[in-house]
């Protein structure tokens, strides 16, 4: 009897051993298999003078708002091309609504990644690692591929609202957006000799003199050392300035004008060679665009708004 009872107990240890060893080797296998394609660091387009360009700055995710503003910029209008200058997902209610705009108006919209489409595309990546946020004590995770770097996003800026939204648009439409966007965008104003460069967070007075950007510093960085401009960051430190402050004081590259957002807190902020974006839609204020449009022999600019309900 008491072998008997041995034999049992050791069938149902072996079965529960093998059930759970089978839904482990599940999970990494279905964990394993959730990749996306390379996201080109840079593109490069050239536009000429019977095109309009509509740089829009962070909608995160208020689609309403920005059906609004492609009303009011007359967006359907033949020859015009939408910017989405980064941050067009995330915090809001809407982000699978402006992901389904994306891979409609594919052939007449474009877009850069910003920090918060980064953070969702990496926690699909790492789905079951991923707890309330990142944890800088995990030595392995599966970075987002770049054309130039496997990126790995900050710790602290990785969170359950990102594996939130993530969840909500799946892989298949996170693989679109993967192919569709890119961290930088020039777009070279045949008519002029002039460059558009659209980046979500910044760039260096003298990105040229690099073979291309790191992907951390155009999608996060406020702040830039002036005298080493490698040294960058999201918050200000010591002896630090605002990168776009730099394109102000030094020779930065004649003809180029940089668009972007990210920069909430400072609001818009149009400079003579830096035009910033983001007047805080989803905090309630505002969601801006700005227009070039080629005529009488030069790009003119116009500014556009809709106001936002508050929702963060």
């Amino acid at each position: 009897m008491f072998h008997q009872a041995r034999h049992l107990w050791t069938a149902v240890a072996t079965s529960v051993f093998l059930v759970l060893a089978l839904g482990y080797t599940y999970l990494v296998l279905t964990a394993s298999e959730r990749t996306l394609p390379p996201i080109a660091t840079q593109r490069a387009i050239k536009a000429d003078e019977s095109e309009r360009w509509i740089f829009v700055g962070d909608v995160h995710g208020m689609y309403d708002e920005f059906q609004e503003l492609m009303h009011r910029v007359d967006a359907e209008k033949p020859n015009t091309n939408v910017v989405l200058l980064g941050d067009f997902i995330a915090k809001g209610p809407q982000s699978s609504e402006m992901v389904q705009y994306l891979l409609r108006n594919q052939n007449t919209t474009q877009c850069v990644l910003g920090n918060h489409e980064i953070n969702v595309l990496f926690a699909f990546l790492n789905q079951r690692g991923l707890k309330r946020k990142l944890s800088n004590r995990r030595t392995h995770w599966d970075p987002v591929v770049f054309s130039t770097e496997d990126y790995i996003p900050p710790h602290d800026q990785v969170n359950n609202k990102h594996k939130k939204v993530a969840h909500e648009l799946g892989g298949a439409n996170l693989a679109s957006l993967a192919s569709l966007c890119s961290a930088e965008l020039q777009i070279h104003l045949e008519a002029t000799n002039q460059t558009l460069l659209a980046v979500h967070a910044g760039i260096a007075p003298n990105y040229q003199d690099y073979p291309y950007p790191k992907v951390k510093d155009i999608t996060t960085m406020k702040y830039m050392l002036p005298k080493d401009h490698t040294k960058t960051s999201k918050y200000k430190f010591k002896n630090s300035s605002r990168w776009y402050k730099l394109w102000d004081r030094e020779s930065a590259p004649e003809g180029v004008t940089v668009l972007y957002g990210h920069d909430a807190g400072r609001g818009l902020n149009l400079r003579k060679m830096t035009k910033g974006l983001d007047s805080g839609c989803v905090g309630g204020g505002k969601l801006t665009a700005l227009e070039y449009v080629y005529a009488d022999g030069k790009y003119h600019e116009y500014l556009h708004h809709v106001n936002c309900r508050e929702f963060v």
